[in-house]
């Protein structure tokens, strides 16, 4: 099987506002991305996606019988959601950035929780030849660490761009 995840297109927000799971829209000119990718793709068998509009959007241009689970969302920064990085509490940030992998946001949730929201999404997905998941960059870097064996640890630090296809293939 195929598995091809796909990072939405570059949403529209103020440049360094933590925007999570806040359901914000996409930025203009986005619609030539989507094609771009859609040229890229191909004839899919399946396509999943976050409930996301930024998401949504990509997967109804790839599939008319697109499936929305919310267990491809980005992670939940919780009370952070919305806010500028520069205006959370220094200290709580430290805090996060020390335990990241066990501990979230206040009221949002840890990497470690996001890796196993992804873990059963996959443990439930549908084998096709070739499926699409429209998604979020927190999810990809999660799909790394579980179809790759990638260290928790070292998948923050890896660039997932917008647009951006990445590609599994699963026996």
């Amino acid at each position: 099987m195929e598995l091809y995840f796909v990072r939405h297109a570059k949403p529209e927000i103020a440049p360094g506002t933590c925007y999570g799971q806040l359901d914000v829209p996409l930025a203009a000119g986005y619609s030539a991305i989507h094609d771009e990718i859609f040229a890229s793709l191909g004839q899919v068998d399946k396509v999943y996606t976050s409930p996301l509009q930024r998401c949504l959007l990509l997967a109804s241009h790839l599939s008319a019988a697109y499936v929305a689970d919310e267990r491809l969302k980005e992670l939940n920064f919780g009370e952070w959601e919305g806010m500028k990085w520069e205006e959370i509490d220094r200290a709580l940030m430290d805090h996060w950035g020390a335990h990241y992998i066990s501990s979230g946001p206040p009221a949002g949730e840890s990497l470690q929780d996001l890796v196993n929201r992804l873990d059963a999404f996959l443990k439930d997905l549908v084998v096709s030849e070739k499926v699409v998941i429209v998604t979020h960059a927190g999810v990809i870097r999660a799909a790394r660490h579980l179809l790759e064996g990638k260290a928790l640890n070292e998948i923050m630090a890896e660039k997932i761009n917008y647009g951006g296809i990445y590609t599994f293939n699963l026996l």
